[in-house]
């Protein structure tokens, strides 16, 4: 082989080497995240384990979600903090965290749909585990799910069945049929309008809703083996509409260009002045000074130049002027105007080929070169170079070097003593309205711009001129409009325009409006516009905004929920609490209506939640999993709350002091499920508002676990009571053992053997150091049926935890096993702790190092 032929196959070899070196790294990736997702796996198993070996009542409802919104967008990853807060599992290296998230639910028509907490027990609740963890530059997830059911559910035999229809009279499909008391009993109307739902046998407020109908509430009472017939007639909601223009104010935009004001062929001032004129249609001041600046570039140039300038003046205020010019006067129209910036002696003739005579930077057609007339002003933010307004304009042969949507069309250029003045609305047809603030900005130049090309017919302004109100903007195409009467679906602005108006504006028209007055928002971006009072007065009026009012000048990342609380009589509900997490308590008016701000994303809300100032007669009830946009109007989250009164009792362990943490079921005459609770730390419960009758409480214990009283019966005689039911001493209940294990201070991850018992184990064979020490139990009817042996393992963070029964005397003993390889072979660490008390529902801290 030749010496190029070696180095030739040596550079193939190399290749090829390099290339199976990358596909290594690839299959090891790979192997990792199978790895990963296996053990994820295998801890949403166990947890799901966990929880069905718990009984029913057991496994608690989560009651207040945490949403997480963002990790997994635009899935929503809701989980507990309360019953089953989030645990950090480390395997392998990897930290996983498991998530539980626990929802009654039901079923309608056929398809599962969530329960609210505050509503009585279906028998059903879906279990959610979520166990996450970080990979690569992301996140990973694994999801398990699983319907539980509880085994002592009452079979339900009483029915209620018929027909909603419309006046006209239609069958009205989709309409929500569901008991007030009960919501887990609901079905939905299918297409010929027939509902059906099995009950249990009671009194009942029957609730009939459909879009576009007024809600009907029926009281019914259903025997056992009855079927109730209910065919509803819905009346049709009276309807109007909302029309408007939506305008967007939000940055400076430039109101005038002049290249020069001489008269050809005299300069009749004997100075060639030059000036660019900014207006603010925004709300707020802007620092001009150092941070606003202008460039221009001519047909001929490459780039844009930037302009070197003396600020004079520093602001230019909300409604206000601001002039750029080449001299400290301009003299035009009859008038001296200061200017508020000048252009620095810095610009130099290379960027701006005039600048020596005059300085003058924008030339004229009337300049020495024939290619003159043609240019782009620009202005911008200095720190980041971001363009805030483009006026460009062409001359015949020679282009605009850049505009916003079409350039100003010229044939002989930009001329003395000509004018480029934006308009100040769409009806500037033959001028502009020198009273009126130019703030008209389609980001068309040829649209937005008036050309006086005969002369200028007005002097610029200033920041020290006068306000001048606005009229237009930006148009807002895309802004989405919502009303909160329940009824009308979303609108969005469209690009409109016409013969008499060819400027293009934005208009809504959003209908289906329902008869009353209304909170309304419009919404583009983070802009928005919120007017709580729009009213629609009568069926088929319509309601226009003037364009004055339809400024989108609000900035934020909130919503609104709008609905009306009602009685299960119908009766319009006054002062009854509304919250949300995070959001400011709002409370509902004369006509039951509410309105509550929210911060945008899934949004839980309560009404007359327990210990707020409400009608304490009345249920607290909630809607979950609310999405709400920024700038949104999520309406029509009507709620029902009917009356009744509450039963409670008290846990304890000793009959003294309080069992924090035991479930209770509260069953009705029926024995069907109306509310689990659970004891406080004071071992205290309290049921939610339940409906006049006889009701039985029972704490809900483990197998080995005995309560004295099983259960007690109490009846709700009277609106408004709270019941006793009577005090459940539990025993056998069960507390932990905790702690950590440390190896020369640091966390054993490889894991300690933990054997927690009342008895005392004999010394048996020689450990670490070389000490006898007592060696864990066998297996054997001996240890199945005698004192009871509490083995767990530490995990990989170094802690562990055991659930024992709670016992004080005698007391628990804990022994500490820790396995240490040594060279080829092993030996054992021991340690151990006498005289540990355990507590039912509480935690005694135990650790072990060496």
């Amino acid at each position: 082989m030749t010496l190029v032929e070696l180095m030739v196959a040596l550079a193939i070899l190399t290749i090829g080497v390099v290339s199976l070196m990358g596909t290594f790294g690839m299959i090891q990736k790979g192997v990792q995240s199978a790895k990963n997702r296996t053990l994820a796996s295998n801890l949403a198993q166990e947890m799901m384990q966990i929880l069905k070996q718990k009984t029913y009542y057991q496994v608690l409802t989560t009651t207040s979600p945490v949403n997480n919104s963002t990790d997994f967008y635009p899935e929503v990853v809701s989980y507990d903090t309360g019953y089953f807060p989030p645990e950090d599992i480390t395997e392998a290296g990897v930290v996983y965290t498991r998530y539980v998230f626990v929802q009654s639910i039901r079923e309608d028509s056929g398809e599962i749909g969530e329960v609210p907490v505050n509503m009585p027990d279906t028998g059903m609740k879906r279990i959610t585990v979520h166990v996450v963890w970080g990979q690569g530059d992301g996140k990973r997830k694994v999801t398990m799910r699983s319907i539980l059911s509880n085994p002592d559910t009452v079979m339900s035999n009483a029915v209620f069945r018929g027909v909603v229809r419309s006046t006209a009279p239609e069958a009205i499909p989709g309409a929500m049929v569901s008991l007030v008391e009960a919501e887990g009993y609901a079905d939905t109307a299918d297409s010929s309008g027939q509902y059906f739902i099995n009950a249990t046998p009671g009194s009942y407020t029957l609730k009939v809703s459909a879009t576009g109908y007024y809600t009907a509430l029926l009281p019914r009472t259903v025997e056992a083996g009855g079927t109730q017939v209910n065919d509803v007639t819905l009346n049709r909601v009276s309807v109007g509409s909302i029309r408007g223009y939506p305008w967007i104010n939000d940055h400076l935009v430039i109101s005038q260009v002049v290249g020069s004001t001489c008269t050809v062929p005299i300069c009749s001032m004997g100075y060639d002045q030059e000036y660019v004129e900014v207006f603010n249609p925004t709300t707020y001041t802007w620092t001009m000074d150092g941070e606003i600046g202008l460039r221009f570039q001519r047909s001929a140039d490459g780039v844009k130049k930037n302009i070197l300038v003396n600020y004079l003046n520093s602001d230019i205020r909300a409604g206000g002027y601001y002039l750029f010019a080449n001299t400290g006067t301009v003299i035009v129209a009859g008038s001296n105007v200061d200017v508020d910036a000048v252009w620095g002696t810095g610009n130099n003739t290379t960027d701006f080929p005039y600048f020596a005579s005059d300085m003058n930077i924008i030339p004229t057609a009337a300049a020495v070169s024939d290619a003159e007339g043609a240019g782009a002003v620009e202005l911008y933010r200095i720190a980041d170079g971001e363009p805030l307004d483009r006026v460009g304009w062409d001359k015949n042969g020679h282009a605009a070097p850049f505009y916003e949507g079409s350039f100003i069309d010229q044939s002989i250029g930009l001329s003395p003593n000509e004018l480029y003045a934006r308009r100040t609305s769409t009806g500037d047809t033959a001028g502009i309205d020198w009273t009126r603030g130019p703030a008209y900005d389609s980001n068309d130049n040829s649209l937005d711009f008036y050309d006086y090309s005969s002369g200028i017919p007005a002097p610029p302004h200033n920041s020290v001129t006068y306000d001048l109100p606005v009229l237009a903007g930006t148009p807002a195409i895309g802004a989405v409009v919502s009303c909160s009467d329940g009824n009308s679906a979303s609108a969005e602005a469209i690009l409109s325009s016409n013969t008499a108006v060819p400027q293009p504006y934005a208009s809504f028209y959003l209908v289906g409006v329902a008869t009353g007055s209304w909170s309304l928002i419009i919404t583009s971006g983070v802009y928005s516009l919120e007017q709580a009072t729009v009213p629609v007065s009568v069926p088929g009026s319509v309601y226009t905004f003037a364009s004055t009012s339809t400024f989108l000048s609000q900035e934020g990342d909130t919503g609104l929920i709008t609905g009306r609380v009602t009685g299960a009589d119908g009766a319009l509900l006054n002062g009854i609490t509304v919250t949300s997490p995070g959001a400011v308590p709002a409370l509902t008016g004369s006509d039951g209506r509410y309105r509550i701000r929210v911060a945008a994303g899934v949004v839980d809300v309560t009404v007359n939640p327990t210990g707020a100032t409400n009608l304490s007669s009345y249920v607290t009830a909630s809607s979950n999993s609310i999405p709400v946009d920024a700038g949104e109007v999520h309406s029509g989250v009507d709620v029902v709350l009917y009356r009744g009164g509450r039963v409670s009792g008290f846990i304890t362990r000793d009959g003294v002091n309080g069992l924090p943490g035991v479930a209770v079921s509260i069953l009705d005459a029926n024995h069907l499920a109306r509310d689990q609770q659970v004891s406080g730390v004071d071992g205290h419960f309290t049921s939610i508002i339940l409906s006049t009758g006889l009701y039985t409480a029972a704490p809900s214990i483990g197998a080995l676990e005995y309560s004295s009283p099983e259960s007690s019966t109490a009846t709700i005689l009277s609106m408004g009571s709270t019941v006793f039911t009577s005090t459940f001493t539990i025993s056998g209940a069960l507390g932990y053992v905790t702690g950590s294990v440390l190896s020369d201070g640091d966390p054993i991850t490889t894991g300690v053997l933990i054997v927690v018992t009342t008895r005392t184990l004999p010394a048996s064979f020689t450990g670490v150091p070389a000490v006898s020490m007592p060696a864990p139990p066998d297996l054997s009817s001996t240890t199945l049926t005698g004192t009871p042996y509490y083995l767990v393992s530490s995990m990989e963070n170094g802690t562990y935890r055991a659930e024992v029964r709670q016992s004080t005397n005698p007391a628990y003993n804990v022994y500490a096993y820790y396995p240490k390889p040594s060279g080829s072979s092993a030996s054992v660490a021991f340690s151990s702790s006498a005289n540990v008390q355990v507590r039912a529902g509480s935690a005694t801290w135990v650790n072990f190092s060496w």
